[in-house]
């Protein structure tokens, strides 16, 4: 029996997070999250009070357990010495939270009426969420369904791990008194979500779909569902389908979809550069030294990989090869648990059951080699889901499954207080991103609504409730830059240097605090007289372009700062340098090469220059017409009329 006195409670609840996780964007924002997150440790403690009345805290046995709290371990040491330490903190709270979950869920869960009752939420949000993306297509209009994911591959995921479920349950009846309405309830499930995920369009989810398919359909109806599944592709790559149209015509609507092998390649090598990882959570925050060229754009190197779009390689990158061996150690051990689950007393509805959820998982496994699954809480939500119900059947209908760990824990104050104070704390940690957060939107809005004096108090207060963001510092800079601006008062950029100052400490990954240190720095420059106080100003604006380049080594815009400051200081032959390298990295950088022609023309070298002039003009012409987004004009920006007469007046005798 579960610890608490009814069972329905804590039902409610695990059913209650299944519906809510994928409401808000899949619950990425800080609302959900935070609602999540505090409702898995009210529900832990809750457990902990419960057992601690019952005299005893009674531990299921399980064999992953040993593995989860290795990986824990490994996640937090890598947290510990991440470089960043604020996004380190955030993902193992995550990590914790989703282990916490499974553990809930083999405790909490101890019939298999509560596990079909928590396999019809599923199948109900699965159906529901498909009717959204199929009104969104067909009534909205949209080119591929959401549902209420913010991204349709995460969309179609969720429907696929839901389609494998129903699939798995397809054509049987729950015991002697099943109700025909449950499978009519059941095939409509399915049937809606394959709906859904053929208009989601997506590409990764098409993989994992095939394989989770594959899976279920082969172990319930055996290798002639091998030949269903290939009439099946064939006729989906024979007659118009939203699939197969996007297939046909992603590479013209988006040049840079067929860049993941070249992600997964940069992965590989992050993880060659860092085999013990580069710290929990860092994998965004190091892909500044990390960018590579798409080659046939006009910014070559202006896309960063934030993520790896394989979950494995990104494991990889982060924890370094120990964390990834540790995660695929328990993937196997998983898949010997729902071994030893399939072989034991199941009855065919219950069987289907197991194969239905370990379906969904692996689909969801499989799609993780493809994108970013497990930075969507309402898919791992799900995953960790599946994988504990397919733990409660083991523990009700094998010998195995009911080995459990027994631990005295009479009820005593002291202990209450303890796990109080632990609780308190752990609900600090929860509430502080959120609280933050939320100072933070307050003063977006007032900006946009062009309050910036009021702005910046709510900007200042999210740094008070969260000091280690750098994005609350960077906002107060930002702010105090605007209020100069509107002011022209020196005053407002010494806090805006010491904000951005702050913020490199604080995560000294990030060129682009380096770059605008370097900004700053340039306009005191330009409001003091000439003399030492200046010359210091210039100093300091070249240096923290030589850190922003350091950091960021392939954006041609430090490069061009960088060249401008150079010359100022006379230094001419430098300047020249920076701008080949921006120019190297970029050819279409166009400010580059008006720049150094410019500056040819004042070194006498008109080779120089002409080259220039006339390399700039062909890539003008080139893209004239073209439509353009706000990089690559900036990247065209060129007065050629400016250089042709500065030409005209060096050939003047």
């Amino acid at each position: 029996m579960p610890v608490f006195s009814r069972p329905a409670v804590s039902l409610a609840v695990l059913g209650g997070l299944c519906v809510f996780a994928p409401l808000i964007e899949g619950g990425t924002t800080h609302l959900p999250v935070f609602i999540t997150r505090f409702t898995v440790l009210a529900l832990f403690v809750g457990w902990i009070l419960a057992s601690m009345k019952a005299g005893t805290i009674t531990i299921q046995r399980n064999r992953l357990f040993p593995v989860i709290a290795v990986f824990l371990f490994w996640a937090a040491c890598s947290a510990i010495r991440a470089p960043y330490a604020a996004p380190a903190l955030q993902w193992l709270i995550s990590l914790g939270c989703y282990a916490a979950l499974f553990f809930l869920v083999l405790h909490l869960v101890d019939s298999l009426d509560q596990v079909w009752a928590l396999v019809a939420v599923a199948l109900v949000m699965g159906a529901l969420e498909a009717v959204l993306g199929i009104y969104q297509v067909v009534v909205r209009d949209f080119s591929r369904a959401t549902g209420t994911f913010f991204n349709p591959n995460f969309f179609a995921a969720y429907e696929v791990a839901v389609l494998a479920v129903a699939l798995g349950l397809l054509g049987l009846v729950r015991g002697r008194d099943g109700r025909r309405w449950e499978q009519v309830a059941v095939a409509l499930s399915a049937g809606l979500s394959f709906i859904g995920f053929l208009l989601s369009q997506s590409r990764g989810a098409l993989v994992a779909c095939v394989a989770a398919v594959t899976f279920v359909g082969c172990l319930r109806f055996g290798r002639v569902f091998l030949g269903i599944l290939l009439l099946a592709v064939l006729l989906g790559a024979l007659f118009p389908n939203p699939m197969r149209q996007r297939l046909m015509t992603v590479e013209a609507v988006d040049p840079y979809a067929y860049t993941r092998v070249d992600i997964w390649r940069n992965a590989l090598q992050r993880i060659a550069d860092h085999p013990l990882g580069a710290g929990l959570g860092m994998y965004r925050y190091t892909s500044f030294q990390y960018r590579f060229p798409v080659e046939g754009t006009i910014a070559r190197y202006a896309k960063r990989a934030e993520s790896a779009h394989n979950e494995y390689l990104q494991i990889g990158a982060d924890l370094g090869v120990v964390g990834l061996a540790v995660f695929l150690a328990g993937i196997w051990i998983f898949g010997a648990e729902w071994h030893g689950t399939l072989n034991a007393r199941l009855d065919a509805g219950e069987r289907g059951l197991v194969i239905g959820l370990a379906g969904g998982i692996m689909g969801l496994l499989v799609h993780a080699a493809v994108d970013s699954v497990f930075h969507q809480p309402a898919l791992v939500l799900l995953l960790v889901l599946f994988a504990g119900m397919i733990g409660v059947v083991k523990r009700v209908r094998t010998s195995a499954g009911a080995s459990t760990w027994a631990v005295p824990f009479p009820y005593r104050s002291t202990r209450v207080v303890l796990v109080g104070a632990l609780a308190v704390l752990l609900a600090l940690l929860i509430i502080r991103p959120a609280a933050a957060w939320y100072a933070f939107d307050k003063g977006a809005a007032e900006m946009r609504d062009g309050r910036a004096d009021q702005a910046l108090d709510w900007y200042q207060l999210a740094t008070q409730i969260d000091p280690g963001t750098v994005s609350y510092h960077d906002a107060v800079a930002l702010t105090e830059a605007t209020l100069y601006q509107q002011s022209g008062e020196l005053r407002r950029l010494l806090p805006a240097i010491e904000e951005l100052k702050v913020g490199l400490d604080l995560n000294p990954l990030d060129g682009r605090l380096a770059n605008r240190l370097g900004t700053l720095y340039g306009l005191l420059a330009n409001r003091l007289p000439s003399g030492e106080q200046q010359a210091t100003m210039v100093e300091h604006a070249g240096t923290y372009y030589e850190q922003a380049i350091r950091l960021d080594p392939y954006s041609p815009f430090n490069y061009l700062e960088l060249a401008k400051i150079r010359s100022r200081q006379g230094r001419e032959s430098e300047a020249d340098a920076w701008l080949k390298q921006a120019i190297q990295y970029e050819p279409n950088f166009l400010p580059a090469r008006i720049l150094r022609a410019e500056l040819a023309v004042g070194r006498g070298r008109k080779d120089i220059a002409v080259s220039e002039y006339r390399e700039s003009v062909k890539i003008a012409e080139r893209y004239r017409g073209q439509p353009l987004d706000s990089l690559e004009r900036r990247y065209l920006e060129a007065d050629h009329d400016r250089l042709k007469r500065s030409l005209a007046l060096a050939e003047a005798p």
